[in-house]
This record gives C-alpha cells, sequence and structure tokens, in this order.
C-alpha cells in the first residue's frame, strides 16, 4: 500500500525565527519580533553629527526599524509565491545589524518524481532570461527524510537604471525532499540575503535539511 505524505518539521538551529500561519498582523509582528531579537540594550538610533538635521536624518541607523522593514520583505516575499501552504523561516545573525541573511521556504508537493522536479528546475533556468540564472548546479545528498535532489543557483538581478548591468548576486538553493516509499515530495528554497552570506551554501541547506522529519500515512 502507498504510504503519502501528511506532514513534516523543520528543527531549525540558532538564529532562524519561524513566520506565523497567515492571516496575523505583519507590521506588528515584525516589529514585536525585531524588539525582541535586538534586545533591550541595543544601541540607539545614530546620525552623522556633521551633517544638518534633515540630511543626517537620512543617514540614522535604527536596528529594531531596519529589522522590522526586513521581517516585513521577508512575509511579502513569501505570501508573493501565492503558493499554498508554505511554511518561511528566516535567519539573523546580528540583529543589531538590522539585516536579515537568509530566508527559507517548505511546501508539499504530491505525486513529483525527482526526475521531473529536476527536469522542472532545468528548464526555469534555461528559458529564464529576467532576471537571469548566472550559475546552475546540481546539488544531491543522502538525508534523514529522503533522497535530497536540486541546485544550487545564481541569480543576476539588473537595475533598471544601469541598463544591463547586474546591480547584484542572489544565491539561492532549491531542494526537493523524496521519502523513501513515498511519491510526494518536500520542496525547500533557501535564499541568501548576497553572495558570502554562507561559506559554503549547498553544505548550510543540506546541514539545514537534515533537520527536516516526515510524518507518513497509508494512503
Amino acid at each position: 500500500m502507498t504510504r503519502r505524505l501528511v506532514g513534516y518539521e523543520l528543527t531549525l538551529g540558532e538564529g532562524w525565527t519561524v513566520v506565523p500561519e497567515a492571516p496575523f498582523d505583519v507590521a506588528a509582528w515584525a516589529a514585536q519580533v525585531a524588539r525582541h531579537l535586538v534586545g533591550p540594550d541595543a544601541p540607539s538610533p545614530t546620525t552623522v553629527p556633521s551633517l544638518s538635521p534633515d540630511a543626517a536624518q537620512a543617514f540614522t541607523s535604527d536596528p529594531v526599524a531596519d529589522l522590522t522593514a526586513a521581517v516585513v520583505a521577508v512575509v511579502e516575499a513569501a505570501s508573493g509565491t501565492g503558493v499554498d501552504a508554505l511554511t518561511t523561516a528566516f535567519l539573523v545573525r546580528d540583529p543589531s545589524s538590522g539585516t536579515v541573511d537568509a530566508m527559507v521556504t517548505l511546501v508539499a508537493q504530491a505525486d513529483l518524481t525527482p526526475e521531473a522536479f529536476l527536469a522542472d528546475l532545468e528548464r526555469l533556468v534555461a528559458e529564464a532570461d529576467d532576471p537571469p540564472y548566472l550559475f546552475a548546479q546540481q546539488v544531491e545528498a543522502d538525508l534523514p527524510a529522503g533522497d535530497g535532489r536540486g541546485a544550487h543557483l545564481m541569480i543576476g538581478h539588473v537595475d533598471a537604471d544601469l541598463g544591463q548591468e547586474v546591480a547584484h548576486l542572489e544565491e539561492r538553493v532549491v531542494l526537493g525532499v523524496f521519502p523513501p516509499g513515498c511519491p510526494d515530495m518536500i520542496e525547500l528554497t533557501a535564499v541568501s540575503a548576497g553572495v558570502g552570506v554562507f561559506d559554503d551554501m549547498p553544505q548550510a541547506v543540506l546541514d539545514l535539511a537534515a533537520g527536516l522529519t516526515v510524518e507518513l500515512g497509508q494512503a
């Protein structure tokens, strides 16, 4: 009898925060999380003393406000996918910087084989030109939850004001986890804030995926 995927759980390490299920007040929740992560000993907003008050305001650094905006951006990026039942989490290594280092999303997919999943990835990379995929390399591993198959990608984002020059690079890993004896899978997508956030992003994502456990039931 076929076993089907009925649930999953990802154990996350230090620095990761899970986004609650919708609906919720995104702005209020992001501000609460930012204040908690930065903590009561956060440095006060800083300005450049030599500038006029109006000019200095543009250079003001407020880690709580900056981190709040970054967390809101993560939630909006996840909701913008339009994918239902999406699990989202984000990594903040240094809250005082006001930045999010990476985000990860997970979603269950029914009746998707490793071959079909990889073919979809290859087609996406081959056909994409906005933004272009500048680098793609397969990722494979045996994970506790099943076979891991996917790709390590570098994506070039273009700034319209700079013509066709690549303004910045996005590094991501898309990984499918295929439980043995089950036709369903879990798709994990990790996106870093920039190249160099991880010394070895594919390995970091595989380490993260090692914390994935699945629940299977009879069809």
